[in-house]
């Protein structure tokens, strides 16, 4: 499938450098209709682009992608990791109109968000985190799975004044450095500085910490500039740059780095289709998917190191999964020192997915056994918790699924070890393991082990979604 892509996406980008007489034309018209506005151009050739480019991504459906739509990207900064990739500082709001891009503008988060009416109860980590007793927009990709996240965002941006969300397209600081990077450099004459790769982020925080206060526009003002010489720089691509911008994008869709949701139901199913949407995954047998939450209101996720175990043991009627994970946080300061450094202690909320059949057994953080929130813990309104529960762990069924969550702190330069233990009924297995270890986006890389009954069967990064199998053999424990 992905080499079908490949080579289909390559034909199509040969049509729009004009090898291919009527497709080349139609191709380039297209593309300029929409980027540059001229929605006469659109519709005269989408029709003759649409049957040259069939089975591409979103080109059947072309027209309602881009007929007055307006969709919300979230620039999303990993070094501060949520669900969805990173906190969203900031976002793009970008209007459609009868096929051309009629508007595009860059936003910061806290516009919106202080103007939300009214009082939402928070999720209770977001409240023992930051003890201000409501939910806001900044904090709401918070759901595990993209679709719910992207849904509550888009109810939050309207709630905020926002007139229309038709969709929510969530990408991380990664794709817009390797955008970037494709340049090589690129010149913000208003601000007389040059943006690479390399310094991008230290450049937008840099000038969002310079003399803040509240109602502050620097970091809209400079990443608006930002990203209108990119954009002008991006409509002058060469031939091979076009290429590697398509091949980035690809990439980053296809890892789960950019994720998409849109109210209309049929273009949602083309999302899906192509596994673009964020979802939970399918899976047959294990399941895996851990998911951090930086709730330290800090950058800490720039030198937070992590690695995983999951030790299986199979027996007659069951399997125990015994799941290690170690963090090591490498910030030298507790502390943020603006504007020199941003990170400090990993005030981390985890939340590990497995399949809903599971029983937990245990939870522990280091060393320390967590007990499960039983009747009354929890009782009275969740924004009046003032203090991190660091000694329980909570549990939630979401649809084939179990939640384990619990709080994991690593402190500036210390270690922090998790250890969940869970049993699975073993009817799914039969003569081979299956597991699905689900990667979350922003996380970046981190190695992970396989043990099963003693042996180590898998050993290597995970950089992305992963199915890993393996033969059972009897056990030797």
């Amino acid at each position: 499938m992905k080499k079908q892509w490949f080579l289909v996406c390559s034909a199509v980008i040969l049509l729009v450098l004009g090898a291919g007489g009527g497709c080349g034309v139609s191709a380039i018209k297209v593309m300029r209709g929409i980027t540059e506005n001229r929605p006469r151009d659109f519709k005269k050739w989408q029709g003759m682009f649409r049957w040259c480019a069939a089975g591409l991504p979103f080109v059947d459906r072309l027209p309602k992608w881009v007929d007055d739509k307006t969709y919300i990207v979230l620039l999303q900064n990993s070094t501060e990791l949520r669900p969805s990739g990173g906190f969203a500082g900031s976002y793009v709001r970008v209007k459609f109109k009868d096929g051309g891009l009629a508007d595009w503008t860059v936003q910061d988060i806290y516009v919106p968000d202080g103007k939300l009416p009214g009082h939402v109860e928070p999720p209770y980590p977001v409240q023992e985190a930051f003890r201000q007793g409501w939910w806001k927009l900044r904090d709401s990709n918070w759901d595990i799975d993209f679709a719910s996240a992207a849904a509550t965002v888009a109810w939050f941006f309207e709630q905020g004044g926002e007139e229309k969300v038709d969709g929510i397209i969530a990408v991380n600081l990664k794709l817009i450095n390797q955008i970037v990077g494709v340049f090589g450099q690129v010149k913000v004459y208003s601000y007389d500085q040059t943006v690479t790769r390399e310094n991008l982020y230290s450049l937008a925080q840099a000038e969002a910490e310079m003399d803040w206060e509240p109602g502050s526009t620097q970091k809209r003002d400079f990443l608006g500039a930002a990203g209108t010489a990119l954009w002008e720089r991006a409509k002058s691509a060469k031939p091979a740059e076009i290429f590697k911008l398509a091949r980035i994008i690809k990439t980053e869709l296809d890892r789960g780095e950019i994720m998409i949701w849109t109210k209309d139901a049929a273009l949602e199913g083309e999302v899906k289709q192509w596994g673009w949407d964020g979802r939970w995954g399918e899976y047959y047998g294990d399941y895996l998917y851990m998911v951090e939450t930086n709730l330290g209101a800090n950058k800490a996720n720039c030198c937070v190191q992590r690695e995983i175990e999951l030790e299986v043991k199979t027996e007659k009627d069951k399997i125990i999964d015994k799941l290690r994970i170690e963090w090591v946080n490498e910030n030298p300061f507790k502390y943020s020192v603006k504007p020199f450094f941003w990170g400090g202690d990993y005030v981390d909320y985890v939340r590990i997915v497995v399949p809903g059949d599971a029983e937990v057994v245990s939870v522990s953080v280091s060393g320390e056994e967590l007990r499960p929130v039983g009747v009354g813990d929890f009782a009275g309104p969740v924004s009046l918790r003032q203090k991190l529960s660091e000694g329980i762990w909570v549990e939630e069924e979401r649809e084939r699924y179990r939640i384990i969550g619990f709080w994991a702190v690593v402190s500036a330069g210390k270690k922090t070890e998790a250890v969940v233990e869970y049993i699975l009924p073993k009817d799914e297995f039969i003569d081979r393991y299956r597991i699905l270890v689900r990667h979350q986006p922003g996380m970046g890389s981190f190695p992970y082990k396989l043990n099963l009954n003693g042996k180590m069967v898998w050993e290597g990064r995970i950089e992305k979604s992963e199915r890993i199998e393996a033969e059972i053999v009897d056990s030797k424990w």
